[in-house]
């Protein structure tokens, strides 16, 4: 996927020329009120998610978006035209799409009426289906190849709308929090499925150790060089995980291992009067200590697995007072206050609740490249949240493209190299 690399607008609000060389990780667009940093930020977020309805009725003749990849010399681009037409209540839009500026552009026009009205009255997913009967592809799907856009401005929504699953009317962030939350839970559903697949991964390796296989290291080299406290406790991690309680096995596993500290005494004192038990209990050391490095190898991997989910709990746990986030066993946000009762996420601060729902979509990006839209992320926050926002997002999605509209010198924090400001821009 695609980064940014340039926009450039031409009949912004009418009679300017508007221009921005993004960098590939973090942009901060400024200004007064009335300097057009919304409508700025609006105009790429229209451009690269087909949003006809804004296009219609944001004020500009062209649009040029330069895309670019980290890893590819290709240079995709969008390219937008816009043109009144005084016979029909809408403009005509006409896309131009290059997937690498060498190839000729995909040109995508809705000219049609019938096809212009239908865009702009029904809902994106049943204007795609049609679309895509009538003409193969759609201008969305076109540009879903090119780049993955996260556009976040709850704020800026109507404050209420109705939810017909609910008996009263709710206001725009709780609304979206409510979405963001189902969406995690299918996310923290699928980090749960990979981890349980590399579990089941290790059982498999548990069976297949009990054949023979071919080792370059002697059972009594291996016995030699073991770590005994170290391997009793991988073990005791490794039957806890098959939920075996430790009545169930410690006295096994002491008696195991006494067995193996005298058979490791006599190794070393060079004794090779070992009796049956030593052999014995040497050889299983053998298959058990390749059992504990296939299981330190699975944990391994598991924490890679939820290294992301984690990195998320720490973050937002380090911001939080008197309040701590984790994943129940239903893969839903718990909150628990320091009293140790549970709160329902509706009834957390309006701050927090902005605060969940901006980490909560750089972890929704799953690490990927993303450009990361925002306008005015910072409302209700707190300052001293507003000043790591941006680490904190990238901690989480370092792979992101941020570009935010703020008038927070706090979220620009560190970045100050980073900023457009809208004053002299024209």
């Amino acid at each position: 996927m695609n980064y940014i690399e340039s926009v450039k607008v031409e009949g912004f609000w009418g009679e300017r020329a508007l221009e921005f060389n993004f960098n590939d990780d973090v942009n901060f667009i400024i200004g007064i009120n009335g300097s057009g940093k919304t409508t700025a930020v609006n105009i790429v977020v229209a451009a690269l998610t087909a949003n006809f309805h804004e296009l219609d009725r944001l004020e500009f003749s062209k649009i040029v978006i330069k895309l670019k990849s980290i890893s590819s010399r290709k240079k995709p681009s969008v390219i937008i035209n816009k043109q009144a037409d005084d016979n029909r209540p809408f403009s005509s839009i006409v896309y131009e799409i290059r997937e690498s500026a060498s190839e000729k552009p995909l040109v995508l026009s809705l000219d049609d009426y019938e096809e212009q009205m239908m865009i702009r009255r029904y809902p994106r997913h049943i204007v795609e289906r049609e679309l895509y009967r009538r003409q193969g592809r759609t201008v969305s799907n076109s540009l879903d190849k090119l780049t993955n856009v996260s556009w976040l401005s709850v704020n800026r929504a109507s404050n209420d709308h109705y939810d017909p699953d609910e008996s009263e009317q709710i206001s725009s962030v709780d609304r979206k929090l409510k979405e963001l939350s189902n969406r995690l839970v299918r996310y923290f559903s699928t980090l749960g499925k990979r981890g349980s697949e590399q579990f089941e991964s290790f059982q498999k390796e548990v069976f297949l150790s009990m054949l023979y296989r071919k080792t370059s290291k002697p059972f009594f080299s291996a016995a030699k060089e073991i770590d005994l406290d170290d391997e009793k406790k991988s073990l005791e991690g490794i039957f806890d995980q098959f939920k075996v309680k430790p009545k169930e096995f410690k006295s096994k596993l002491d008696g195991h291992f006494e067995a193996l500290a005298r058979a490791k005494d006599k190794l070393q004192e060079k004794d090779l009067n070992l009796n049956t038990t030593d052999i014995s209990v040497l050889i299983g050391t053998e298959r058990i200590d390749y059992i504990v490095d296939e299981w330190n190898k699975s944990i391994d991997k598991r924490k890679i697995i939820f290294e992301p989910r984690d990195t998320f709990l720490k973050i937002i746990n380090s911001m939080m007072q008197r309040k701590e986030f984790s994943i129940n066993s239903q893969n839903e946000l718990q909150i628990t206050t320091q009293s140790g009762k549970n709160l329902p996420i509706h009834r957390l601060s309006s701050g927090e609740k902005q605060l969940l729902i901006v980490l909560g979509e750089a972890l929704l990006q799953e690490k990927q490249p993303w450009v990361y839209i925002a306008d005015e992320p910072e409302l209700s926050l707190h300052v001293r949240w507003q000043e790591s926002l941006v680490e904190n997002l990238r901690a989480i999605n370092p792979n992101s493209q941020i570009i935010f509209a703020t008038h927070s010198p706090d979220v620009v924090s560190v970045f100050s190299d980073k900023v457009f400001d809208m004053e002299s821009m024209f």
